[in-house]
């Protein structure tokens, strides 16, 4: 297990960790980078709940719905570790952007989901209920469910199983609930067919008969691509020209034997390829060799909550909890001293700051976070960058991201709940920034030029 300090690891399975996503009961979740810079997201289970998180990948691989988050890795270091590409939008975040959806994007976003579902309780498993915060977007704006949760209930998936198993009846309610939400944003109504699919708890009929209600549409992405998203297209390209070995753990029994099967499963799912499996497999080599099955990598992290209401105790809630680890922040003096960004090509990565104390004073906070995102733009370090951000910032997707000014200082102007706003004051480009105090640490939400005219 890798060496961690008083308030936390600073890698896990070989992956140095960018910041934190949530802490609960049951697991950590972080953004970290792989040995390439890209982002992926490191789940690590608690100590004594290795059986869920191990079967939660058994689950998912034994699925192998290209509509479920794909695990590309498992490990053990400190507990069990699954690895998942950081995928860059959810449906929460995206329903909430695009307000009233056309029907045909609805079905392109909820079919699928309802695809992967029934592919879960095809194999005996469900996930226990989900929100659409675990419904991930990639790139190309393809729903995927994340099933955090999801475990395996029976070897013999019959119908009066499934009639009788509360985890599916969970998964039916909360994909209903999804379903009426985004339909409705749309300006229509659940189709009767849909509902009698529901009440006999077929969620595979019931993404049918959506399909059967609308011609799907592509889901409208905006803002575009990021350039993290960019870089991981073409990153994974390139990494698919080198090729990428796999690798079998055979291990004893209990835990172990399902952390086995699943790396039995990651090599089966790869022999059986398909397009999901090769966008993935294509980026293998740039995860830390010893920790291989599957691999690979994507960037942009989103996690905004619609007001669905979550299960109980259910391991896809996102809120840090107040033992989140904290992302450090290199201490500030608390003035209006400017800020020394690091112009080094090797200045430090915003990952070394993994394990470390959050500042409360917002000039420290905030002149730390800006020095350390003009080292990540000068580095072009794309994980690096959507570790210092608010996931849906502006700054994330601007064609010419804002720079702090060499002579800039700052100064606070006011408190916005646990946002503070702050003037760079400058001779050559003043300039205003938003940046938010959070339990993982400081990020930025936006910043704009104070120029006259500027807009």
């Amino acid at each position: 297990m890798d060496d961690e300090g008083a308030t936390g690891p600073a890698t896990i399975a070989g992956l140095q960790l960018v910041r934190a996503l949530r802490h609960d009961g049951e697991r950590e979740a972080w953004v970290a980078a792989d040995a390439s810079g890209s982002a992926v997201e490191v789940h690590r289970s608690r100590a004594g709940a290795d059986d869920a998180l191990a079967r939660e990948a058994e689950a998912v691989l034994a699925a192998a719905h290209p509509h479920l988050v794909p695990i590309l890795d498992v490990a053990t270091d400190g507990g069990a570790v699954v690895i998942r590409p950081l995928l860059p939008r959810d449906l929460a975040a995206w329903l909430l952007q695009r307000g009233a959806p056309a029907p045909g994007e609805a079905v392109t976003a909820l079919a699928p989901v309802a695809a992967a579902l029934a592919a879960l309780h095809a194999v005996g498993a469900a996930v226990d209920g989900f929100g659409a915060q675990d419904v991930r977007l990639d790139p190309d704006g393809a729903p995927l469910l994340l099933a955090a949760g999801a475990r395996v209930e029976t070897a013999r998936p019959t119908e009066a199983w499934r009639d009788a198993s509360p985890a599916v009846a969970a998964d039916v309610d909360a994909w209903r609930r999804l379903a009426a939400t985004v339909v409705e944003a749309a300006g229509a109504a659940l189709p009767a067919a849909v509902e009698t699919a529901l009440e006999r708890r077929d969620l595979a009929v019931a993404g049918d008969a959506l399909l059967a209600a609308w011609p799907g549409l592509p889901l409208a992405l905006d803002p575009p691509l990021t350039r993290g998203e960019a870089e991981h297209r073409a990153g994974a390209r390139g990494a698919q020209r080198h090729g990428a070995g796999l690798r079998r753990r055979d291990r004893a029994g209990g835990v172990d034997a399902l952390w086995s099967r699943a790396a039995l499963l990651l090599d089966r799912a790869a022999a059986r390829g398909g397009p999901l499996l090769e966008r993935a497999r294509g980026a293998a080599g740039s995860v830390r060799p010893r920790f291989w099955a599957v691999a690979g990598a994507s960037a942009v992290a989103g996690a905004i909550a619609l007001g669905l209401a979550l299960p109980a105790g259910s391991a896809g809630a996102d809120a840090p909890s107040d033992d989140a680890t904290a992302a450090t922040a290199p201490t500030e003096p608390a003035s209006t001293a400017p800020t020394e960004p690091s112009r080094a090509p090797d200045a430090p990565h915003a990952a070394d700051a993994a394990a470390g104390a959050v500042t409360a004073d917002p000039l420290a906070g905030a002149a730390a976070l800006l020095a350390e995102r003009e080292a990540c733009l000068d580095a072009g370090d794309a994980a690096c960058l959507v570790g210092l951000h608010e996931p849906d910032s502006p700054q994330l997707v601007a064609d010419e991201p804002w720079r702090m000014p060499d002579d800039g200082r700052l100064e606070v102007v006011q408190q916005l709940g646990d946002a503070w706003l702050l003037r760079v004051v400058s001779e050559t480009a003043p300039a205003s920034v938003l940046a938010m105090s959070t339990e993982a640490g400081w990020v930025l939400r936006d910043a704009w030029s104070a120029q006259p005219g500027s807009g």
